[in-house]
């Protein structure tokens, strides 16, 4: 049975862990406990602050990321209309040059977009396995934005990787027989799925994928949209014992979003 964390009542029951979600370590009646929103209130609006995933951590783990995330939220802020007062702009674009066609290039810099996403889909794996993931476990993540690589003073967009679009199918195809595991959070605006798949090696796998405001609307309008996905492997090997694992049903998946796990 797939495991959903939508309602209220939920995502309180997923936030009552006995350890802290960042470093796995079990709370001690003495320990500084602090409770970390995840994805970070600063990312939304107010009007969709409602409805959190808050999860218990030790403060010092906890104090560690805000100007990341305050980067982040200025980026997806974006998407619904906040306006960043320039005294507290964190969130650096820098000209790289031009893009073969002569426009110019701009990408924002100094935000590690792939460390962030990693630390939130942690939180997730905790809320729905009730599990700590460590912070060394093996990912690999794939942002809703193009990447680009400079050359001399020109900048040209890297591939899509080989792995999106198969990952995106993998989602699509378990999410038409109803068997992902979902977190649902922030009046709807934070939607995280998941399915566990066998890899060849026969070690298990969690593709994900994760929509904030549709954030696939913030890539290039000449590129392909693109959402987030990624994988990553528990350090066992294997799969969570309550997980949803990959059905092994075969049919056709509609490729008008190929590249976008929440796209039609």
């Amino acid at each position: 049975m797939p495991i959903s964390l939508t309602t209220d009542q939920t995502l309180q029951d997923a936030s009552r862990l006995p350890f802290c979600y960042l470093c796995g370590q079990e709370f001690g009646p003495s320990d500084d406990k602090n409770r970390d929103h995840v994805p970070p209130s600063g990312l939304f609006a107010l009007a969709d602050r409602a409805l959190p995933l808050i999860l218990p951590t030790h403060r010092r783990c906890n104090e560690r990321r805000s100007p990341e995330d305050q980067a982040i939220g200025q980026l997806v802020g974006v998407l619904h209309g906040r306006r960043v007062n320039p005294r507290h702009n964190k969130l650096q674009v820098t000209l790289l040059g031009r893009f073969p066609d002569g426009r110019p290039a701009a990408a924002a810099t100094e935000i590690d977009i792939r460390e962030a996403i990693r630390r939130w889909v942690r939180g997730f794996h905790s809320a729905l396995y009730g599990e700590y993931l460590p912070a060394d476990s093996i990912f690999a993540t794939y942002p809703p934005l193009p990447e680009g690589t400079r050359v001399a003073d020109y900048v040209r967009f890297d591939p899509v990787p080989e792995a999106l679009p198969k990952f995106v199918e993998e989602l699509k195809r378990n999410r038409t027989v109803r068997n992902l595991d979902r977190v649902i959070c922030r009046n709807g605006k934070c939607r995280y799925e998941c399915v566990w798949s066998q890899a060849d090696d026969g070690r298990w796998i969690c593709i994900y994928g994760l929509d904030l405001y549709n954030w696939s609307d913030l890539g290039a309008r000449d590129q392909p949209s693109r959402g987030c996905v990624g994988c990553y492997r528990r350090p066992s090997g294997g799969a969570p014992p309550n997980a949803s694992t990959g059905t092994r049903l075969v049919f056709n998946i509609e490729r008008t979003s190929p590249f976008d796990p929440f796209g039609a």
